[in-house]
């Protein structure tokens, strides 16, 4: 006959163990599970600032100041390049006092064709006061100072405490992740511009994604990738300013002037890349670059946010009236619930931009710029469009808001892949 099986005695400190793990698991032991770890996260759309707008304006943003103060990391694309303490970089004084002229000598515009868009650190100074701690730099407008401008737009960051990503040195320093940590939470970013500028200037200095360049694709997938061992979230950040028409002089494969290669999809080239970023380890993908927001799409349960609209619309052109209705007068603030190393909640604020008629009429044209094209928080009929919009443009990605009270809330429930076992 054969031998019974006997039972198997676990001995009792292994049982023990196997209780206290348990009570672990299921949050019964002495003061439950630990909380897990949440931060608000809130992010805009472009910075793009002539003149400090404290010269002219006591409030300015003041709508908007407490959501940005209250959060724990707030994040903008500044899209300007700053002018060195030394020696202005070359700029001329009066450059950003008068509209559009005089236009600098081509040696003194490296980056741009037109005029640069060219600060003084006191613009950082202003957006760090907000709550801004958290900016890409890398944009087509990054390079408008050439060296020295990227030089002096990273010095005035850090001395008023920004940490920032997409411009540096070299081509790796402006590639490489940026860091924040906040209550224990360390946020990642790499941020990178596809644009039209010369390929070999914005290259140079500052991190660029062009179509149709499988070397840009793998260099900003690995910083993703090195973001993703060192952070708890990751954030890409993309400057995207290019569309299908600009590519109506070449054939398809084809590479432009400035070194992009014709894709036929222009915005399914961005969505690919911006999944990409998602599978390489990004936590979430932010797009801007056209000058009005688009919808938003969950992909893994993480979301894509290909536009934002503006934040601040300081240019010294276009003249006013120059651009089509939402374009650059309207957008939307995200405020971001991360907990756990992943988004779930996201509200969304409308903003409108005041184009600044009246006030180019009664204070000329330093006053006019120091307050045209600032955000604050939309009401009325104005924010119910701009939500409204914000819905439709996301009904395509099967993405669905509630709206109420004039704001748009998004839960995200996390991918099967992501949720606990138990």
């Amino acid at each position: 006959m054969a031998a019974r099986a006997r039972p198997h005695i676990y001995p009792m400190r292994v049982l023990s163990l196997l209780f206290v793990a348990l009570l672990v698991v299921l949050g019964l032991g002495c003061g439950g599970a630990p909380p897990e770890p949440e931060i608000t996260l809130v992010v805009s759309g472009q910075a793009l600032i002539k003149v400090d707008p404290r010269l002219s304006w006591e409030d300015a943003f003041g709508s908007l100041r407490p959501i940005l103060q209250n959060a724990d990391v707030a994040f903008t694309n500044f899209e300007m390049a700053v002018k060195s303490e030394v020696d202005a970089c070359g700029v001329p004084d009066e450059y950003v006092v008068v509209l559009g002229e005089p236009r600098l000598a081509v040696e003194q515009r490296p980056g741009n064709s037109g005029g640069p868009h060219a600060v003084d650190a006191t613009v950082m100074g202003f957006l760090a006061s907000l709550g801004f701690n958290l900016m890409s730099i890398s944009n087509n407008h990054a390079w408008d100072l050439g060296d020295c401008g990227v030089a002096a737009t990273r010095t005035a960051a850090d001395a008023h405490g920004v940490a920032y990503a997409g411009a540096g040195p070299n081509l790796a320093a402006a590639t490489a992740p940026a860091y924040l940590t906040v209550n224990g939470v360390t946020i990642g970013l790499v941020a990178s511009t596809t644009s039209h500028d010369q390929r070999d200037a914005i290259h140079h200095a500052v991190n660029g994604v062009w179509t149709g360049r499988q070397d840009d694709w793998d260099r900003n997938l690995a910083a993703v990738g090195e973001a993703a061992a060192h952070a708890d979230f990751v954030i890409y950040y993309q400057h995207f300013q290019i569309d299908l028409d600009e590519f109506d002089e070449i054939t398809p494969g084809e590479a432009t002037g400035d070194g992009h290669i014709r894709v036929d999809d222009v915005a399914g080239w961005q969505t690919d890349f911006a999944r990409a970023v998602i599978d390489a380890g990004a936590s979430m993908y932010i797009g801007h670059g056209h000058r009005a927001f688009d919808g938003i799409e969950i992909y893994k349960g993480r979301p894509l946010i290909r536009q934002l609209g503006g934040l601040a619309y300081q240019g010294l052109q276009p003249e006013i009236g120059y651009y089509d209705q939402y374009q650059p007068w309207e957008g939307v603030l995200a405020e971001i619930t991360i907990r756990n190393g992943g988004v779930v909640r996201i509200g969304f604020i409308p903003l409108e931009l005041d184009e600044g008629d009246a006030y180019r009429s009664e204070y000329g044209d330093v006053g006019f710029l120091s307050r045209r094209g600032l955000a604050e928080v939309a009401t009325g009929d104005r924010a119910d469009s701009i939500l409204a919009r914000l819905r439709d443009l996301s009904a395509k990605y099967s993405t669905e808001f509630t709206i109420t009270d004039q704001r748009a809330v998004l839960e995200i429930r996390p991918s099967r892949q992501e949720e606990p076992f138990w």
